[in-house]
């Protein structure tokens, strides 16, 4: 992850989560621990995102080296695990921050890979993130927070979700060296999921294949 963190395309519209010195090794020690920590106490629910080698689409495949590529592992997850039995690349990181199990609510984030752009990996990994919300926490509301950079975001949110922009927070998101940026806020509502937004963001990822 740290270079992926570190990669100032992928963080392009990121700005207020990057270090001037992009990420050490100890950053992304302390970042995973405090993430574990979280997820432990329910605050969060945390996903890596990976690739299998033999499914990293063609135009990707030269762009990335062969150290880049971890051995095959069983990862454990909550009452079993699940066996990537090839290499495998790590692209990412989503999931549900903020959760607030009295009011039903949570934030949802990614953060994906530049070379994995537009190859419909974002929208699988927010696909299970929401539905996992929905389905299985039964939350009521869930919130994507972007900014007016990021209009990759903003579409897929607008376009593919069906929602709009809730509110636009000025200066919220603090970027460094006295610099703010405007925070675009956006929610969808269980009612929203169960009613055409699961359906059509699963229509996409059959087209994608």
């Amino acid at each position: 992850m740290a270079r992926i963190l570190s990669d100032p395309v992928t963080m392009s519209c990121l700005e207020f989560m990057m270090y001037p010195d992009g990420y050490s090794s100890d950053d992304i020690a302390a970042r995973r621990q405090s993430r574990y920590e979280r997820q432990l106490k329910k605050q969060v629910v945390d996903y890596t995102v990976v690739v299998k080698k033999s499914l990293v689409p063609e135009h990707i495949v030269d762009q990335i080296d062969d150290d880049e590529y971890l051995p095959p592992k069983r990862v454990l997850i909550d009452g079993g695990h699940i066996d990537v039995d090839e290499p495998f690349i790590v692209v990412g990181c989503c999931g549900l921050l903020n959760l607030d199990a009295y009011n039903r609510s949570a934030s949802a984030g990614i953060i994906l890979d530049a070379r994995f752009w537009r190859t419909g990996i974002s929208s699988a990994a927010l696909y299970y993130s929401l539905k996992f919300g929905f389905n299985d926490l039964k939350l009521h509301r869930i919130g994507i927070e972007t900014t007016e950079k990021n209009a990759g975001m903003r579409g897929w949110t607008e376009n593919v979700l069906g929602v709009h922009v809730e509110r636009i927070r000025k200066e919220a998101l603090y970027l460094g060296n006295g610099k703010f940026v405007d925070s675009w806020d956006y929610a969808i509502f269980d009612y929203q999921w169960n009613g055409r937004a699961e359906a059509r963001l699963r229509s996409k990822l059959r087209m994608i294949g």
